[in-house]
């Protein structure tokens, strides 16, 4: 103050991508839309091919609600189109798979334009001795199958201690049978079809292998092509190795599975021992110790008592590390995401400025003069 001034500038990209996934395509379309309108920036979305309509959607409330047409743009097509749509902006936003998320990442770096990513996710579950168990497993059932389990921060894998294992394994069973799985417009299902019958194949593959290399079905297993050709029922499979890969690799889709743990140490570990790290949930005897362990599970979110809940909580930053992403939305992180932070920096003119009144400095005794006569003005409290 008075010799010296500082401030930040934030302004926005100018033309942010946004290339959105098929799952919630209304929703994660327009929600990453609109911080990046409010930062100021103009937006072109190419939506999924699978689900282009919701898009558009979304911009026509836009421009309904007085939006200028020219400010919201979307681009139909597949993966090619993706690619070109990063040749000509300078952001790019990017929700999806973690191989297509590399390729992005690439084509950005190329163009060294700043981007985010919100890629895959191997989420785990810890379930602790003094947890509510019953709670625990029905948050499980929301964490697990919303969405038929396509859903990038739903529950993959749960760890839970073994004094607890057996009554866990039979309630979150019991619950899971009792779901509904249908189509239906209105309230009367629990759960409905997946995307498509090619994703609906690799899931029912992916929970036969399991089967076939060992694991055992609790609940659910089985295709349902009674009901369409693209629902697969609620799973809960226990005996499953480390070494199937659907105890490593994203399945995305309505199966989850358990594992007996004789300690919070060791949840922790192979809560941890995965190449993602998106969402964690934590279910323990008291809140100090899941906070405990919340801080120790390596993702960019841990819920506690919950599952799904931070994509709920605007307030906080959400996001992946390791395989998961780059880059966080909601909160302050995700409108300054879609800014270039610029400082302006002042000093006064007399003597030529800051610079040039430390260029007089001349001996070390001037030096030290200079330094404690800084170390004083910093401890004046309208400086400080």
């Amino acid at each position: 103050p008075l010799i010296t001034s500082a401030e930040i500038v934030y302004k926005p990209h100018g033309v942010v991508g946004l290339i959105t996934p098929w799952n919630y395509p209304f929703l994660l379309g327009i929600a990453d839309a609109l911080p990046a309108l409010l930062a100021g920036n103009a937006v072109v979305t190419k939506p999924s091919e699978l689900t282009p309509l919701s898009a558009v959607l979304a911009r026509d409330l836009l421009v309904e609600s007085g939006l200028d047409p020219n400010l919201a743009l979307i681009v139909n097509g597949a993966g090619d189109t993706g690619a070109e749509l990063i040749r000509h902006v300078d952001y790019i936003g990017f929700t999806g798979g973690t191989v297509t998320g590399r390729k992005v990442a690439i084509a950005a770096s190329e163009r060294l334009i700043p981007y985010s990513l919100e890629l895959g996710g191997k989420n785990p579950m810890v379930v602790l001795r003094g947890a509510p168990l019953a709670e625990a497993a029905t948050g499980l059932l929301a964490g697990a199958f919303s969405s038929s389990g396509q859903t990038c921060i739903s529950i993959e894998r749960v760890y839970v201690e073994e004094a607890v294992y057996d009554q866990f394994a039979k309630q979150l069973a019991e619950k899971t049978s009792r779901l509904k799985l249908g189509w239906s417009k209105a309230w009367d299902v629990d759960m409905g079809s997946l995307i498509s019958k090619a994703h609906a194949d690799k899931v029912s593959s992916r929970i036969q292998q399991a089967i076939d290399a060992g694991a055992r079905v609790l609940a659910g297993g089985n295709r349902r092509p009674d009901l369409g050709p693209s629902f697969v029922e609620p799973t809960v499979l226990t005996n499953v190795s480390d070494a199937m890969p659907i105890s490593k690799e994203e399945t995305f889709g309505p199966v989850v599975a358990l594992y007996p743990v004789r300690s919070s140490e060791e949840a922790i570990a192979r809560a941890n021992d995965s190449e993602f790290g998106l969402n964690a949930s934590v279910w323990a005897g008291t809140g100090t110790q899941a906070r405990e362990i919340a801080r120790r599970i390596d993702t960019g979110s841990a819920v506690i008592n919950s599952t799904l809940l931070i994509y709920n909580s605007f307030d906080v930053p959400q996001g992946g590390v390791k395989y998961s992403g780059i880059g966080r939305r909601h909160g302050e992180h995700g409108i300054l995401r879609y800014t270039q932070a610029q400082s302006i920096v002042s000093s006064i003119a007399s003597g030529g400025g800051f610079d040039a009144l430390l260029n007089r400095i001349r001996n070390e005794r001037m030096a030290r003069a200079v330094v404690a006569g800084l170390k004083v003005w910093r401890r004046i409290p309208w400086v400080g």
